[in-house]
């Protein structure tokens, strides 16, 4: 990524024939980051006096401006041989990508929407155009190439206008005579034939975006440059908004007229003015919130665009961080510090239960000795009823109960009354965990059919596998 001073660059917004536009981020100290825009003299103009003159003025100039509806410009400098000026970037689409895509889409941009933008540049443009020095002298500010380029929308509905390049203060003006600044199509009539203008000659700039915004169409666009300079100079309205666009409400064309008078004094006489009238045909056109009204509008129109660059955002960031070998950011721009990892502490264990060194009861000796009476009354019942059978049943009947019986003996019979155990100096390492939260401790275990068993000084201790819920190793 290439760098200018602090400042990381993007990528290239736009190319100027003076400058170029960049999409930029300042990186300051903790990986602190910043989006800015970044516009940058060309380099083959950096070595001309004049110009660079007029770049420092620009940068002086639009500092000094603070409106809502106008792009903030942070600072100034010179990174080697490169001037620069850094801006607020605004997250958004300016004017003339808006009207191509809803060309393209075969749309018009309603009515509500264009009233709005350009009531809040009428705002920015009144700002400007009464700015006084320290010494509380007017400053006679013209933006002088008010076009939608210039005029920037928000994904947020916020409208900022940009590019004081080629603005006139009366303190610093050195424009020669008969030389055409600003795009063609939205000059002034005393701007295109290279007269003195005043601030008046914006208001009539603003009117052809308006116009251009109604309509879906340039006012002014001859076969060339020649043929566009007469038609700006005779400042024919031809065809009227009315005629383009019929959801054009009454009283509105007639105070689009009056901004693009072609005489200045049968214009309005301030930008506020116009942005009152406009103000007052918007509240006809619409009940609710314009910002939010064009917000929505915005995020409707570039839903794809606003996903892709919010993923270039987050690749740039990676690429940033990755390059300084900066933390991550927290969502909220707050920088999130790496925190020594605290020391775990050590659980105690609880030292286990004394468990009696006999064998404990399953739960099913019941069910066995329920089992066996039933056994018995049936052998009973048989013989009882056929006494014939009695000499070829007994000795079936007889083996099944002592079979039953010695199972019950070896696996369900209570433990002997416990004797003195021997005294045992082996390492217990086995931890039994038992149903019920009991725990034995043994010193090694093997199996038996169906039980864990182990050898203890007294001898052989087993219990069965469905009472034991896990064997591990002590820790030690």
């Amino acid at each position: 990524m290439e760098r200018l001073g602090s400042y990381v660059l993007l990528e290239k917004v736009a190319t100027g024939g003076m400058a170029e536009l960049y999409k930029a981020k300042k990186v300051g100290i903790e990986g602190f980051e910043r989006v800015l825009a970044v516009k940058k003299i060309l380099p083959h103009l950096s070595s001309d006096e004049e110009f660079i003159n007029m770049f420092i003025s620009e940068a002086k100039l639009a500092a000094r401006l603070n409106h809502k509806n106008i792009a903030q410009i942070y600072d100034f400098g010179k990174a080697e041989e490169n001037y620069f000026i850094s801006m607020e970037y605004v997250r958004g689409k300016d004017l003339k990508a808006i009207l191509k895509k809803i060309s393209a889409e075969r749309r018009k941009m309603p009515v509500a929407i264009a009233v709005f933008i350009a009531k809040e540049v009428a705002a920015a443009l009144d700002y400007a155009h009464k700015q006084k020095d320290d010494s509380g002298k007017e400053l006679n500010i013209i933006h002088r190439d008010i076009s939608p380029q210039n005029i920037l929308i928000s994904y947020d509905g916020d409208v900022k206008i940009i590019d004081f390049g080629i603005a006139k203060a009366s303190s610093h003006s050195k424009t020669t005579t008969g030389m055409l600044k600003g795009k063609l199509s939205y000059m002034s009539p005393e701007q295109a034939s290279g007269k003195a203008l005043d601030h008046r000659s914006d208001i009539f700039s603003l009117g052809v975006v308006l116009y251009e915004m109604l309509t879906g169409r340039k006012l002014f666009k001859g076969d060339s440059e020649i043929g566009t300079l007469e038609m700006i100079k005779k400042a024919k309205v031809e065809p009227l908004p009315s005629a383009l666009n019929m959801e054009l409400p009454e009283g509105l064309e007639s105070k689009v007229l009056r901004a693009l008078a072609r005489e200045a004094s049968e214009r309005y006489l301030n930008a506020s003015d116009m942005e009152l009238d406009l103000w007052s045909e918007g509240l006809k056109l619409t009940d609710g919130n314009p910002t939010l009204m064009l917000k929505r509008y915005m995020n409707d129109l570039f839903r794809s665009e606003i996903e892709s660059e919010q993923m270039s955002e987050k690749i740039a960031s990676l690429k940033i961080e990755k390059e300084e070998g900066i933390s991550p950011i927290s969502p909220i721009g707050h920088i999130e510090e790496a925190a020594p990892e605290k020391p775990k502490k050590e659980k105690k264990e609880k030292p286990p239960k004394p468990v009696k060194a006999s064998m404990p009861r399953r739960k099913g000796s019941f069910s066995c000795i329920i089992f066996f009476i039933i056994v018995v009354l049936i052998i009973a019942g048989i013989t009882f009823m056929f006494p014939s059978y009695k000499a070829k049943v007994m000795p079936y009947a007889l083996d099944i109960v002592e079979k039953i019986t010695d199972l019950y003996q070896s696996q369900f019979r209570e433990a002997p009354e416990e004797k003195p155990v021997l005294q045992d100096t082996r390492s217990r390492d086995i931890v039994v965990e038992m149903k019920g939260s009991r725990t034995l401790l043994w010193a090694d275990y093997f199996e038996e059919g169906n039980n864990y068993c182990t050898n203890e000084p007294h001898g052989k201790f087993c219990v069965p596998k469905d009472d034991v819920v896990s064997i591990k190793k002590a820790k030690k």
